[in-house]
């Protein structure tokens, strides 16, 4: 974990003379401008598991915003004070789908025509709602930086008005009314975890926190694969990487943005790297304990509580749950994961008779061991048999390492020569033959 970033190097770095930046009373303006289409979404108390010290955690549900994301509140905000000029070219927008969905229902909401460049591998499900909210969706670039310099050129070549996702005082004021309805509730917040990309969200937020709740900590958490603001802190300066690797789309920027940068060099307490398998407990952790269906940016912050307890030494926290826009596929595998890493699927290998009735007799064994079987591969067909002898493969749910090695000795005390077949957890289709 990085060392924070506290006392004086927060007050020794100022705002640039003649910067643009954010206040808190326009903070409070966005919230107006808002407040009649972006709901006030829930706080409500975490479940146990994300504070061994006792204290409070509560989550911050912008997954249950309208679109799914607290981006709606910055592009709300933004549209709203385009000029009549402005808005009559139409707006285009690049993002990898939050904001895109933003832009899209704030758009629409006014009127306007909205262009959104997304990355070519963009999330079918998010490239959808944003084409059901009519915006034109191009595909184009391999990530968010070069849908957003595609974007810049059609802004020069179409005339469109650019609605930057983090880049801007008024995203950034919307982004920050997620933290008024914190402290509505929560007057007294000891700590606020968000995650960041280009930044936006936890600038609004860390602006507002600082003004009206100085002595609370503000951690912000990046995927290991995209992490660059630690580095920058450490620097000084904006740091860019060359390319980025995480599933956390919401979180997929090669940098933080110029202007959150300015904010959260003075305003951020620590900041904090997740691996992609810690950001695949935290999505795991808020759909089994929280019933909530959250994408991995979403989940970043619960995943650093998980994997930092200390970060909760100062209460009440609140982790801001910024998105639940997952790709259903994504989940699926996630979750395989998960199940695979917990010893919660069992996958075997056992030789058989090639004779009627030995894989319903198998099956028996296995079904008094009382495991529930997934799937079945029966091969009376593989040239590495000998004849007269067939194969099977099981995948099995069991309750855990305890409950799967029971089944094992169970087979083998009845004369199946079972082996385990070695999960891969970060793919499910990935399994590897054991003597284990």
């Amino acid at each position: 974990m990085a060392p924070p970033v506290t006392g004086a190097g927060r007050r020794g770095i100022g705002k640039r003379p003649g910067s643009p930046s954010v206040s808190l009373p326009q903070v409070e303006q966005a919230r107006e401008t808002v407040r009649d289409v972006a709901c006030e979404t829930p706080l409500v108390e975490a479940p146990l598991g994300l504070s061994p010290r006792g204290g409070t955690v509560y989550l911050k549900l912008e997954s249950l915003q309208r679109t799914g994301s607290f981006k709606l509140r910055g592009a709300l905000n933004k549209i709203a004070h385009l000029s009549p000029e402005e808005a009559s070219r139409g707006v285009v927008a690049a993002s990898a789908g939050n904001h895109a969905q933003g832009v899209a229902y704030a758009a629409r909401a006014r009127g306007i025509p909205a262009t959104i460049v997304m990355p070519r591998r963009a999330s079918p499900a998010k490239v959808s709602a944003t084409e059901s909210l009519g915006a034109r969706v191009v595909l184009h670039g391999a990530d968010y930086q070069e849908a957003f310099e595609e974007a810049q050129r059609r802004v020069r070549e179409e005339g469109l008005t650019l609605i930057h996702p983090f880049d801007d005082p008024e995203v950034i004021a919307g982004q920050g009314t997620v933290a008024l309805e914190i402290l509505d509730h929560l007057p007294r917040v000891g700590t606020v975890i968000a995650g960041v990309g280009g930044g936006g969200l936890l600038a609004g937020i860390a602006t507002v926190i600082r003004a009206r709740c100085p002595g609370a900590r503000i951690v912000a958490v990046q995927p290991r694969g995209s992490g660059t603001l630690r580095t920058s802190l450490r620097e000084g300066r904006v740091v860019e990487r060359p390319s980025v690797e995480t599933f956390a789309d919401g979180l997929a920027t090669r940098r933080v943005g110029d202007l959150p940068f300015q904010i959260l060099r003075r305003t951020v307490d620590q900041a904090v790297e997740v691996s992609e398998e810690e950001l695949a407990s935290g999505v795991q952790f808020l759909l089994e304990r929280a019933h909530l269906v959250t994408e991995g940016a979403g989940a970043a912050p619960v995943a650093a509580l998980l994997a930092h307890p200390e970060l909760s030494r100062k209460g009440p926290v609140v982790a801001v749950v910024s998105g639940g826009n997952i790709d259903p596929f994504l989940l699926d595998r996630i979750l395989w994961g998960g199940l695979a890493r917990e010893g919660r699927i069992l996958r075997l290998w056992a030789p058989l008779d090639d004779r009627p009735g030995a894989l319903a007799r198998f099956l028996g064994a296995v079904a008094q061991a009382e495991a529930n079987v997934r799937s079945v591969r029966h091969d009376r067909e593989s040239a590495a048999l000998p004849p007269g002898q067939a194969a099977v493969e099981l995948e099995l749910e069991v309750r855990g390492p305890s409950q799967g090695r029971g089944v094992l000795e169970a087979l083998r005390q009845q004369g199946w020569p079972v082996r385990r077949v070695r999960l891969e957890s970060s793919d499910p289709s990935g399994a590897l033959p054991t003597d284990e």
